[in-house]
């Protein structure tokens, strides 16, 4: 899948906090490109074993193993293979505007978010929700959406560019 996103971060009481778009790739198993681009930009891509957080306003980029566990990463469920029943329960709903939504609540009470709400169309994904342990939502609309895209491999590979720092971590 290769995409546009608009992303949206709402406080405990639904006050917007922050604005973001940018494009997305995303290829399974394991592998995705989420490339903010307005209002700031960063870099998160993954090749499925590595994952790569580029801040280009910082001249920083982290590097740490990928886990493709569903119940530390919305991520891993786009672009993974999991099996959704192990990690999370699940409840469907038809919602506004011919969106079929699938509310997935963590079954690990040590998930780093309470639930995650994906959003379908007949075309596929087109939205996601997600609620933090600090009740923040995220909310992700998902545009110019190409299926089954043809995509190169080194799309999912980041080098850093010269002279930013490099932080490498053990991925805990």
């Amino acid at each position: 899948m290769r995409g546009h996103f608009q992303q949206q971060l709402f406080d405990e009481y639904g006050a917007l906090m922050e604005s973001a778009e940018g494009d997305v790739i995303i290829s399974k198993p394991g592998k995705f490109r989420w490339e903010y681009q307005h209002p700031y930009s960063q870099v998160i891509v993954t090749n499925g074993a590595t994952i790569w957080i580029y801040d280009a306003d910082l001249e920083q980029v982290s590097v740490n193993p990928f886990t493709q566990d569903g119940t530390h990463s919305p991520a891993a469920l786009l672009s993974g293979d999991i099996d959704i029943e192990q990690y999370f329960t699940s409840i469907e709903t038809a919602g506004e505007d011919d969106i079929i939504w699938v509310s997935l609540t963590p079954r690990d009470a040590s998930a780093t978010y309470s639930g995650v709400d994906l959003g379908f169309t007949p075309l596929g994904l087109s939205a996601m929700k997600l609620r933090d342990n600090l009740n923040q939502l995220t909310s992700i609309a998902f545009s110019e959406i190409e299926r089954n895209a043809e995509v190169a491999d080194a799309e999912f590979e980041f080098v850093p560019p010269a002279g930013v720092d490099v932080i490498s971590g053990t991925g805990d």
